[in-house]
């Protein structure tokens, strides 16, 4: 993946030339461009993976030197490349030490060509990336724990549920799981174990947890896990700060080999904390539309707090039916997230595993489900990702679906019997329906078959402008080297001559410099010169009759004399 560039200058030669360099590099990309210091902050904001920072010492009215302090105790850890005026080797060495001083990585000069610009790049972002690995390795204590985060859309779609069946299901050696909700947690019910310390009692100790304080405050809960519980008291939820969090997860780095956190629905400064240090976050929602537009809201607010990249967060669909209306493509599509897995409905036997307090011990085709797919979102393999859920319904909700029939058998066993004619009737409308389906298939055919052609022809003349307007910028850049070259004599004796010498030199390098196929079609007045830059524009063939493209380039002239 490409590293992002910020590049802060005022200056137009210093921003056309970088990003003509950028834009030839695989390895990196311009992210944003500011002229002075108050756009710096914004733009790291609004761009929060930016790994290179490239300052002019010139910006920000000539203080770029104070600028790249402040910036470097801003962000420690991306690395800082100054733009200099240096002609010379000593030049270049002088403004190397004074770059140094402020906190910057290297220099570059403005007129710095592509390898020598690229290789300073590369060299500051391999330490900027070697800089945050070894920061991250120390926050976790150098222990390979995972942290699986697990919060709800809204209120009642069963995240706790799903964390204490999680960590359940994960649990391959020490597995915590911490209730996170601290107004309002309800994981010492769901374990079926009486408490009397909290996590609420590691907030006075912060910065000095240690194995022995987890493993006094934890608690064993049926299924080999250990409980961290939220207070019983849900007013004390406040003494639990972000630094509290952030030094418990860094105890339970250390002391576990998984962490699942329920940090239910409510958004605070200490559950930000958590969704912001996990390793993986899993947001619950439910198969219907106030949950998932919840779901949507709750992704968007954690981008726009810098919390978390949507992208980052999987979206985890609970208590699924075959009989719901919403499937898991049209949730894919309300969210705009890829649904990680579903766990499907419990039915009667889960909720009466829940009510008695033996969700840990009672096996339901809930727990199947999470065995199944649920621990492959939490388990470190390499490689390994969660799949998306299929079209049709799993191998998990078939099973659900054949126990619900078979306990239905039961029923009318024991009391009244269905007669088989009412599944003939209720088979006959599907079959009608059946054919409806088909009907319609063909019909919509043509009009796929349409679009699609379509939509191919439009790539494909995409693709054929896009070629054109790639020419005319190299044969641009090809007249701007002739002029900057040549000179574009002005204003003296025997001018017009000596303009009239140079810019056929430029139109026959620019029309050299063309493919042969749009060579010919290119006019004198297609190709328009001036002391400035040179513009060049090209006819490109259309497969679309009646329809005339053209692409058109300028290249600044920079004078080589």
């Amino acid at each position: 993946m490409a590293t992002k560039v910020l590049l802060v200058t005022a200056s137009y030669e210093v921003r056309d030339h970088l990003g003509h360099v950028l834009s030839e590099s695989d390895g990196f990309e311009l992210a944003a461009s500011v002229p002075d210091s108050p756009g710096v902050m914004t733009a790291l904001d609004r761009h929060p993976d930016v790994g290179l920072i490239v300052i002019d010492e010139a910006a920000d009215d000539g203080r770029g030197h104070a600028l790249t302090r402040s910036v470097g105790m801003a962000v420690p850890l991306i690395g800082i490349v100054m733009v200099v005026e240096a002609h010379n080797p000593a030049e270049m060495s002088t403004a190397m030490a004074a770059a140094m001083d402020v906190g910057a990585r290297s220099v570059i000069a403005r007129n710095a060509g592509l390898e020598e610009v690229l290789s300073r790049f590369e060299a500051v972002a391999a330490w900027s990336a070697v800089a945050q690995a070894a920061v991250s390795a120390e926050r976790s204590g150098g222990r390979s724990g995972r942290v699986v985060a697990v919060a709800g859309a809204k209120g009642g779609v069963g995240t706790s549920v799903l964390a204490l069946l999680l960590a359940r299901a994960g649990r391959t050696g020490d597995t915590t799981l911490v209730d996170l909700d601290v107004g309002a947690g309800d994981l010492t019910a769901y374990s079926g174990v009486r408490t009397r310390r909290s996590i609420v009692d590691l907030a006075g100790v912060e910065g000095e947890i240690t194995g022995r304080m987890l493993r006094e405050t934890t608690y064993e809960v049926p299924g080999g896990i250990r409980l961290l519980p939220a207070p019983a008291d849900g007013e004390r939820g406040e003494e639990i700060t972000a630094a509290a969090v952030r030094s418990v997860l860094s105890g339970l780095r250390f002391e576990s080999d998984l962490a699942v956190l329920d940090v239910g629905t409510h958004l605070d400064e200490a559950r930000a904390t958590a969704l912001e240090f996990a390793d993986r976050v899993l947001l619950v929602s439910t198969p219907d539309l106030p949950s998932l537009r919840s779901a949507r809201r709750a992704l968007a607010q954690w981008e726009r707090l810098a919390i978390r990249q949507s992208a980052s967060v999987e979206l985890v669909l609970n208590r699924r039916t075959p009989k719901d209306e919403i499937t898991p493509q049209l949730a894919e599509r309300i969210v705009e997230r890829p649904v990680a897995f579903t766990v499907p409905d419990g039915g009667a036997p889960f909720a009466a595993a829940i009510n008695t307090a033996t969700l840990l011990e009672s096996p339901t085709p809930v727990h199947k489900a999470v065995a199944e797919v649920g621990a492959a979102a939490i388990r470190e393999e390499a490689g390994a990702t969660p799949s998306d859920t299929p079209d049709g319904p799993t191998e998990v909700e078939t099973l659900v679906a054949a126990s619900s029939r078979r306990a239905g058998r039961r029923d009318r066993k024991t009391g009244e019997r269905a007669e088989p004619a009412e599944k003939g009737r209720k088979d006959r409308p599907a079959t009608r329906s059946g054919a409806r389906d088909a009907g319609q298939a063909t019909v919509e055919m043509p009009v796929f078959i349409t679009i699609a052609l379509l939509t191919i022809l439009l790539c494909v003349q995409g693709i054929g402008w896009a070629s054109g307007l790639l020419a005319a910028r190299a044969a641009a850049q090809e007249g701007a080297r002739t002029v900057g070259v040549a000179g574009y004599p002005e204003g003296d004796a025997g001018a017009d001559e000596r303009v009239a010498q140079v810019e056929r030199r430029v139109r026959d390098d620019v029309r050299d410099r063309l493919p042969d196929a749009m060579r010919d079609t290119v006019r004198d007045s297609d190709i328009t010169i001036s002391s400035d830059e040179v513009s060049v524009r090209v006819t490109v063939r259309t497969i679309l009759p009646g329809v005339d493209l053209s692409a058109s380039s300028t290249a600044p002239v920079y004078s080589e004399r």
